[in-house]
């Protein structure tokens, strides 16, 4: 038989509004406590957290630090390097031009003056141009004393001579083949000297007066159709 009595039902619902009551506060209870957690936790590993950051920052910072100061002292290497050239260069260009003006200076010397030759007539029918220049000069020499005339090679009278040909001449040395050098008259004092040029061929004779402390002095410059001792 049911229980309808008011007051029993009034119990029961009494009961059920009681534990709503209780469930609505522990999952209050609940939800505060992992809030108390969760910011306990916070702060906890806050500290680690800024710690850790700085640490960041710093080891950023100090990177940053050494690239700037590797690519300094790279720019100051190349800096450096690039004036080292440059004074390099300005000394060669320095040393080249006074070479140039040395070797300019020297010729000037030792070539005659082309305006000042004379030609001159020759009853030699092998002679194709004769020519004499005022100015032409003894070439100097090493030797000193009594001077006697050595024709052989490899004497110093012959390389002289050799440069008093190439004096009157305007041929280098390098490019003649002595054809003959010999007395010019008198023992001593005059030489003839025939050369060709290698490049070209051509046949020159000249003729030679010894000065004395001064060397070989050419005196007359001819261009010859072939070689007749």
């Amino acid at each position: 038989m049911a229980n309808n009595n008011p007051q029993s039902r009034q119990g029961r619902r009494k009961k059920t509004k009681q534990q709503k009551q209780n469930l609505i506060l522990n999952i209050s209870i609940a939800i505060v406590f992992i809030l108390i957690i969760s910011v306990g936790w916070s702060i906890i590993a806050s500290p680690n957290n800024a710690k850790e950051t700085a640490g960041d920052t710093n080891q950023s910072t100090e990177t940053t630090i050494k690239y700037k100061t590797a690519n300094k002292q790279k720019d100051s290497k190349e800096k450096s390097e690039e004036k080292k050239a440059k004074e390099n260069k300005e000394k060669e260009n320095k040393e080249a031009k006074e070479s140039e003006e040395k070797s300019s200076e020297e010729e000037n010397e030792t070539s005659p003056d082309e305006e000042d030759v004379i030609k001159v007539n020759s009853n030699d029918p092998n002679v194709i141009e004769a020519k004499i220049n005022p100015n032409w000069k003894p070439v100097g020499t090493s030797q000193t004393g009594e001077h006697i005339t050595q024709y052989n090679q490899g004497a110093t009278d012959w390389q002289e001579m050799l440069k008093a040909i190439s004096y009157a001449t305007n041929v280098d040395v390098g490019n003649m083949t002595v054809l003959w050098i010999g007395n010019g008259g008198e023992p001593n004092k005059n030489a003839v000297g025939t050369i060709s040029t290698k490049d070209t061929g051509l046949i020159y004779r000249v003729y030679l007066d010894w000065v004395d402390g001064e060397g070989w002095k050419p005196t007359k410059l001819e261009q010859l159709k072939e070689f007749k001792k």
